[in-house]
């Protein structure tokens, strides 16, 4: 079910549709600079991805995963988009949240919010479960118009994988918040009306595992 704001004019919603999740990420951002954290916080975990030291900022090593079995009757489920952590490559157009960083999605996010809107629903997205977490094997699109328009959840094609040479990663050193920093974010997180999740910290998010690149359909 469509949560979000309507104008009636599918063409007008599905580019508000946009705007406001490229707003709330551009606030998201500031709220984290603001907060002094490092932007690699951010980004989508990646499957198997250790990171080297602590407070790196680029990726570290990747570790190799395996294949285990479909997950549920012929692979099939519906998987709350809150428990889809990360994807198995880099993904430089969404944050942590789904959230579009960059206009270059839009004409994709649009046309898939287009079908959505119009009733014609979505293809299943294809995901990895590790250690009962979600990671986008293909699919980023699909999840970024379902989050902003409210879904709570998405239909997924899953497969259970576990890491061929396990290792526990090294966590970031989190520097203290600013206590300036945290009353602007609060003033910035109420002028934007962006929802305390949009903003948050997800620092819950379980370690990452590498893919080959897939080229992704939506």
């Amino acid at each position: 079910m469509v949560r979000s704001m309507r104008t009636g004019l599918v063409e007008q919603d599905v580019r508000d549709d946009f705007d406001r999740a490229r707003r709330r990420a551009n606030w998201a951002k500031m709220a984290g600079w603001l907060l002094g954290r490092p932007a690699s916080r951010n980004r989508l975990a990646v499957l198997g991805e250790v990171t080297s030291a602590p407070g790196a900022g680029g990726p570290g090593r990747r570790l190799e995963y395996e294949r285990i079995v479909r997950f549920g009757p012929a692979g099939e489920a519906m998987v709350p988009i809150s428990q889809i952590v990360g994807t198995l490559e880099p993904a430089k157009c969404f944050d942590r949240q789904f959230r579009p960083t960059s206009d270059h999605v839009r004409a994709r996010f649009q046309r898939i919010a287009t079908e959505v809107r119009s009733g014609r629903g979505m293809d299943p997205v294809e995901l990895y479960r590790f250690s009962g977490s979600y990671y986008v094997l293909d699919g980023h699109h699909r999840i970024a118009v379902a989050r902003a328009l409210g879904q709570r959840s998405v239909w997924a094609l899953v497969t259970e994988v576990r890491l061929s040479n396990p290792a526990l990663p090294v966590r970031h050193q989190d520097r203290p918040n600013p206590p300036v920093g945290r009353v602007l974010v609060a003033w910035l997180q109420q002028a934007a009306r962006v929802r305390p999740e949009d903003a948050a910290d997800d620092t819950a998010a379980p370690a990452p595992s590498t893919v080959h690149a897939t080229n992704e359909r939506g």
